[in-house]
């Protein structure tokens, strides 16, 4: 009978693939964390996303529909302060 030697694994070939094995899960934990940060990102942008399209939309409906003209004396109003001629406009300064 011939015995046949084992080859043995060596101490710095165990050390070698510890190393590479410790490598790889902390690799593995970063990139999920990446992927959770990236996730709660793309959320939040997609919450921004729908109040910008709501926001959008209103004011597609506000400037195409059959009250332009409403919707434009608002803006006078609102934002340059135009008033219709001989229009008093009171400010009640007693809940400032």
């Amino acid at each position: 009978m011939v015995k046949r030697k084992k080859k043995r694994v060596g101490l710095v070939t165990k050390l070698l693939i510890a190393a590479f094995a410790i490598y790889a899960a902390c690799t593995l934990v970063d990139l999920q964390l990446r992927i959770n940060a990236a996730a709660k990102e793309q959320t939040r942008l997609q919450e921004e996303l729908d109040a910008q399209q709501l926001v959008h939309a209103e004011l597609e409906d506000a400037i195409s529909g059959d009250n332009q003209e409403t919707y434009v004396a608002k803006i006078a109003r609102d934002a340059l302060g135009y008033v219709y001629p001989g229009e008093q406009v009171y400010i009640d300064i007693s809940s400032k």
